[in-house]
């Protein structure tokens, strides 16, 4: 018996290996595979394609927008975001490297960033910034290759091709080549092989110089006819071929014409991350609809001369930011758009020998955006003093669980959609308060008797927001994340109407930072939950 199920389970990923090459190896024979790449400028955009992310999209708010900026080649954590409650310690690993205390901005008490990234600064004072801590996943893969793979398709099982956004986009689309969505649903800039929105199926090459070159090769490209008479496997091929000539010449009308259709915003800077940060603005403001962007900064691979090399790039990427938000304010849409930071891997917690930190295990994510609606910190830091044998801090948050956060909180997803996408392990929402749950888009329950529900981060740490439609009796418990009752928040009578009830027991005037669950019982009878994260 068990023989015959790894036989199938076996068979399976045979045939799936030979339905990924062939239409992919089929590209790649002819030299054309890829993701369809655009050049602008320096910079190498792709037209990307992900059949799960568009089911989910269509039922999320229709002008929220997802930044993804790869940090590539392992960024460290401990330089970026410094522990400042264990100062000493963190120096004493790092003689050569750490950042000294009279260089570092506080956030708050417990932690702050180098004065070279000081135009977040503005951003965290603004209530747009907030860390997650200690992101990574268990028994960390230390290549670059393995690690970045995982963290694409979420899996650690080498026969998953797809990533974590193309399988969120490939079960609505299935006709995709053959009747394409009218805006391109995600763009790539650089990362090329990334497998973050590959399906199983699609990745297509394309490429022109600038902007103005893709606008005279989508004017003057010709719709192919797709019904070849042929039937064999070269007729086959052609027209899928002709197919995707035609989703890209779609893509590269509408893409050239949100770019011509918006302005260049003066403060940028002459490098590639500005121009890709740039490229992304003009792209939102030009209307192009698309939901979801990843931009890349390399360099991260900082086994020596650290400080110098780090520095410059953690600046460039904190200016760009704060830039982009600038421009985006101006034209009165940055709370339409959340970003968020990733890496491969962080560094080890001692440095090296040459003045560098070597691959590493967890380290922080940063979102930044007005749609935060409050800066602060999640989860729990990585102990330095636990380290395993390789000297590398344990992960306190695994990334699938920032991934269906993100997902669930921002994009709106269905459940179903979410566990589709973000498989390899499990994960838990973090309940980051993004708006599909606070309190501008409450919670609406089939029960006409308690209508919505939502927490949110406020002063007193969080609150409950709740409308009630007659005076009932409610009791208001909270639960940490294993599920343990923490205490009871509220009990008494309600009368009807809107009410605001902080969550903190009797004995906690404030709850500890953390994730938590309030339930909510109405009359002894009904009950509601949610989780809710206090910062």
């Amino acid at each position: 018996m068990e023989r015959d199920k790894l036989n199938e389970m076996n068979s399976k990923a045979h045939d799936r290996e030979h339905a990924h090459w062939d239409r992919r190896g089929f590209l790649k024979t002819l030299g054309i595979a890829g993701a369809g790449a655009i050049s602008f400028g320096s910079s190498t955009l792709s037209v990307v394609d992900s059949h799960f992310l568009t089911n989910a999209l269509s039922e999320a708010d229709s002008d929220r927008i997802l930044v993804l900026i790869r940090l590539k080649g392992g960024n460290d954590g401990l330089n970026s975001i410094v522990p400042l409650y264990d100062f000493d310690l963190y120096a004493n690993k790092r003689p050569k490297i750490h950042i000294p205390q009279n260089n570092l901005i506080k956030l708050n008490d417990d932690f702050g960033v180098p004065d070279f990234m000081g135009n977040l600064d503005p951003l965290w004072k603004e209530g747009a910034m907030k860390v997650i801590h200690g992101v990574g996943y268990e028994n960390q893969n230390l290549s670059h290759f393995k690690s970045s793979e995982i963290w694409a398709t979420t899996s650690k099982d080498s026969y998953v091709n797809s990533g974590w956004l193309g399988r969120y986009y490939e079960e609505k689309y299935m006709d995709y080549m053959t009747n394409p969505p009218e805006k391109p649903l995600a763009v790539q800039i650089g990362s090329g092989g990334d497998l973050i929105f590959n399906g199983d199926l699609t990745s297509y090459a394309f490429s022109v110089s600038s902007p103005q070159r893709l606008k005279k090769v989508a004017e003057n490209g010709t719709l192919f006819d797709t019904q070849i008479s042929s039937d064999n496997l070269h007729g086959d091929q052609v027209a899928f071929l002709r197919e995707a000539s035609n989703t890209t010449f779609r893509y590269a009308s509408i893409i050239n014409d949100a770019y011509d259709t918006s302005n260049d915003y003066d403060a940028y800077q002459d490098n590639s991350f500005d121009l890709q940060m740039s490229l992304v603005s003009r792209f939102i403001k030009g209307g192009l609809g698309t939901k979801v962007y990843m931009v890349t900064l390399g360099g991260f691979d900082t086994h020596a001369n650290q400080p110098t090399r780090h520095e410059i790039l953690m600046r460039r990427l904190s200016d760009a930011i704060k830039t982009f938000y600038d421009d985006l304010d101006e034209f009165g849409i940055a709370d339409k758009v959340l970003s968020m930071t990733f890496s491969e891997f962080g560094r080890r917690v001692a440095e090296n020998g040459s003045s560098g930190t070597d691959h590493g295990s967890a380290a922080p994510i940063m979102l930044f955006g007005p749609a935060l609606r409050g800066s602060g910190f999640i989860g729990k830091h990585p102990d330095l003093r636990d380290l395993n044998s390789k000297g590398n801090m344990a992960n306190s948050v695994d990334f699938r669980s920032v991934y269906a956060t993100i997902l669930s909180d921002w994009l709106c997803a269905d459940p179903s959609y979410v566990n589709n996408a973000v498989i390899g392990s499990e994960y838990n929402l973090l309940g980051l308060g993004l708006g599909c749950g606070g309190v501008e888009n409450l919670e609406l329950t089939d029960d006409p008797l308690l209508q919505l529900h939502a927490a949110v981060n406020d002063d007193q740490g969080a609150s409950l927001y709740l409308s009630i439609n007659e005076p009932s009796n409610v009791e208001v418990a909270i639960f940490d994340i294993l599920g343990r009752k923490v205490g009871t928040a509220f009990s008494n009578q309600l009368n009807s109407g809107s009410h605001s009830l902080p969550l903190r027991t009797s004995a906690q005037a404030r709850l500890s930072p953390g994730q938590y669950f309030y339930k909510i019982r109405v009359n002894n009878d009904k009950t509601y939950s949610r989780s809710f994260l206090v910062n």
